[in-house]
Parts: structure tokens; sequence; C-alpha cells
């Protein structure tokens, strides 16, 4: 095969800009579109919850609980989805994904106890398993390591844009829907959102594609170009990965990313279920529509926050700091909202920052796993990193709803997010002082198959392999 350095400077460079360009105007906008639909799928019960728990009788406690029963079937589905996805392929399996989680959500509009609620939460859980890893995958075996962030970022961006927009979107449905057909708003948000999921599915299946092999819309020059580089990072990262999917599992740097990646993602699993509950009581007589508003303005700040830290990354490297500094901006939000929940502007303002924080350190960190692992490994250790991640995904919406019943306010919970991203970042540091692939990536800015902006952090040049960064 022909490899990278085989083109010179020039060519290489021209061609390196036109295939990633091309490469990323046809999948990144329909995975995007695809995050979006599966994220509103999720977390639109927290914006129906006030109408639904009146009509079925669910409380506080089950409204927690049901929040978080959809993430028993990522957690046990995970890994097994994410093995389907490496035998199918990614563009298949997706697909299917999306029209099993398409026709729960639609299901779920025919609940009438809070016991049908969480059979239809389950029932999500297993059907939407695999749709994060398999987008991981997907991406890391089409970007190289130096534009690995930009598309990570690409893919998290859709978790913002659907609670400014989604929230707003779903709160409107809820007032428009109100009693038509002699239904509740609420039914109909989710028979409209599923069937979303539905009309989407056709596009992965059209759009994507397993391999630069077998995507004609690209050159054959560009194909050629890709295919070495991937080959040529692979080639790098074998070496010091594990060499299966089930040896992925139990890897240890992979179990330290897990536990720091759950973590991060501690905060943020418990505030896009229970914002609109702080928002709409913390004020009087707002309608649905204003409270889906007002608890959008977080996620439009983590928007803007998302794109500025890659930014950053794209220009110094993604070095400790670059994860590590949004990390502990969101742990000044966490507590800061926690001191002055009871001042809502001030309170709005620290919540900001701290899900701001949340969610820009997590695309910044998913360049590590896709820099450290490769082939069925990067399957499996990417399945393993989600799946841990989905435990506080369950955990965290019920402890709120629990803490908060058990001490008659949210300052509680609060603190215990805080705390999650204390001793995430903690981890971090722990993490970059440890020798190995799975902090430093592959290669060195500048070598073919490094990784200056992408997966993993790029040693500075002299630096021996394996040296800790610090």
């Amino acid at each position: 095969m022909r490899t990278v350095a085989s083109w010179g400077p020039e060519q290489s460079d021209e061609l390196e800009k036109s295939t990633m360009r091309r490469v990323a105007w046809r999948f990144l906008p329909v995975i995007v579109v695809t995050y979006f639909v599966a994220y509103v799928d999720r977390v639109n019960i927290g914006m129906v919850k006030a109408e639904m728990s009146h009509d079925i009788g669910l409380t506080s406690v089950g409204f927690g609980l049901a929040s978080g029963l959809i993430f028993i079937g990522l957690i046990l589905f995970e890994v097994p989805s994410n093995r389907m996805a490496l035998r199918f392929g990614a563009r298949k399996w997706i697909t299917r994904i999306m029209l099993s989680w398409g026709l729960v959500v639609i299901a779920t509009s025919l609940v009438q106890t809070p016991g049908h609620l969480y059979i239809a939460r389950v029932l999500l859980g297993l059907g939407e398993a695999g749709m994060a890893p398999a987008l991981f995958l997907f991406l890391g075996q089409w970007f190289p390591g130096r534009h690995r962030a930009a598309a990570f970022s690409a893919l998290f961006l859709s978790i913002p844009i659907a609670m400014a927009f989604g929230s707003p979107l779903t709160g409107w449905l809820l007032e428009s829907t109100h009693d038509a057909l002699g239904l509740p708003g609420w039914r109909w948000v989710f028979l409209i959102e599923g069937a979303a999921a539905l009309a989407v599915a056709p596009l992965v299946f059209i759009l994507l594609a397993d391999t630069p092999a077998r995507a004609g819309w690209l050159r054959e020059d560009q194909r050629a170009w890709l295919d070495a580089r991937l080959a040529e990072e692979h080639e790098q990262r074998k070496a010091g990965a594990p060499h299966s999917f089930w040896r992925a599992l139990t890897d240890r740097r992979v179990l330290l990313l897990s536990a720091i990646f759950l973590l991060l993602g501690y905060g943020t699993n418990a505030m896009v279920y229970w914002l609109p509950t702080i928002v709409r009581n913390a004020t009087v007589n707002l309608s649905p529509l204003r409270v889906g508003l007002v608890s959008a303005t977080p996620f439009v700040v983590a928007a803007g926050a998302i794109v500025l830290v890659g930014y950053v990354a794209r220009r110094v490297g993604n070095r400790r700091s670059v994860l590590l500094a949004p990390v502990l901006v969101s742990l000044v939000g966490f507590v800061g909202a926690m001191l002055l929940l009871h001042q809502i502007v001030f309170a709005m303002a620290l919540i900001c920052l701290a899900l701001g924080g949340a969610l820009a350190a997590q695309p910044q960190f998913w360049t590590l796993p896709t820099g450290y692992l490769t082939g069925a490994s990067a399957a499996g250790g990417i399945a393993m990193i989600n799946s841990v991640n989905n435990v506080g995904g369950f955990a965290a919406p019920y402890t709120f709803g629990w803490l908060t019943q058990a001490s008659g306010g949210s300052a509680l919970p609060f603190l215990v997010m805080a705390s999650a991203q204390a001793l995430a970042a903690i981890l971090i540091v722990v993490a970059y002082r440890r020798r190995g692939p799975a902090v430093h990536g592959a290669g060195s800015p500048g070598s073919p198959g490094s990784d200056p902006g992408g997966a993993g952090l790029g040693q500075p040049p002299g630096r021996r392999p394996g040296a800790a960064l610090d």
C-alpha cells in the first residue's frame, strides 16, 4: 500500500484538506442530526414531567427512577451491541438502532401507569444501546488523529443543540397539541418525536459508509490517501493497544478512562432531566415553552464552550490543561450554584458555567481512547467506557431525585455533582502522569499519524515514547 510519506508535502496537504472536507460534509451533518434526535427522545421526559406525572400518578422519586431506567439497557447491552456494530458495520447497526428506539418512543405515548413507563424506559435503553459507541467507533474509523477532535466536537455539539432547541421544541409541542384529538400534549410529544427517529434512519443508511474503499463519492486519490493515513495510524497504535475486543474490556487504561468519563458525565446526566423542574420550581407561572427556553440557556452556553475548547485544542494540541481546565470550571460552577441556589439568576449563570465546562471536556476526552485503541479493541474499549458512563447515567437522575426529597432541597445533589467533577480532575492528573499510549496517543506532532489536535495528546518533539507529559 502506498504510504502517506510517498506523497510530496504540497500534494499531501492539498489531498488531506480536500479529502477531509468532503468526508466531514458527507458524514457530520447526518451524524449530528441523528444524535440530536436520539438525545431529544432520551430526555424529553424532563419537559413533560408535570403533565405526565399528573395523568399517570408519578412521584418525584418515580420520575427519577424512570429517567434512569433507560440506562439499565444501555449498561447491559452497550458492549454486545458494539460487537454487532463491528460485525455488521456501523452504518447498518446505527440504522437498526434508530428504528428500534423510534418505535419504543412512539409506544411510550400509550403508557397509563408508572409501571408502564418503567417498562418503556427499559425498552428504550435496550433499543438505543450501542448508538453512542457505534458513532464513536465510526468517527475513529474515518477521521485520522489530527481531525478527530473536530469530529468529536461536532458530535458532542448535538447534545447542547438538542437541549437548546429540543427543550423549547418539546415545550411548544406540549402546548400546541394539548387536547388535540382528545389526547394530552405529552402523548403527542412522544408520538411526534419518536416518528422523527424513523424519518432520519434512512438517511443514515444512505449517506454513511463503512470503509473508504466503499466510498464511491471520494476520488480514487482521496480514497488512497485516507486508506494510507488510517493504516499507518493503525500500525502505530497496534503495538500498545489490547489485541482483541474482549481484552480491551479489562485493560487497565480502559478502566481508568472509564472511571474518568463516568465522573465527567455525572452532573450532565442529572441536569438534562432535572433542570426543567429546577426552573419550574424557582419561577412562577411560566408556560412550558418559557420553561423550555430558560432550561435551554445553559446548553447554548455549552455549545459555545465546546467550540471554544475545540479551537484551543487545535491551536495548542490536546495537552492536559485543555481537558483539565473545563473540568475545573465545571467544578466551580456546581459549587457556586449550590451556594446560590435560591437566587435563580445567579444560580442559572453558574449552572451555565458548570454544564459548559462539563460538556466541553467530553469531546476532548474521547480523543484519548480513540488515539489508544484500534480495530476490534476499539469497538470493545469504546463500548466499555460508554457502558460504565451509563452507570452514572442511571445513578445521577435517580440520586438527584432521592437526595432532593430526603434533604428537602437541591443543595445536596449539587454538592455530589461538584464532588464528581473534583474526582474526575484528580483522575485526569493521574492518567496524564502514567506512561503509555493511553494518554499520549500515537506519534509526535508533525509525524505521520501524529495527533496535535486529535487522538490522544501528541508528544512534544524529542520526548521519548511513553514519557509523562506534565
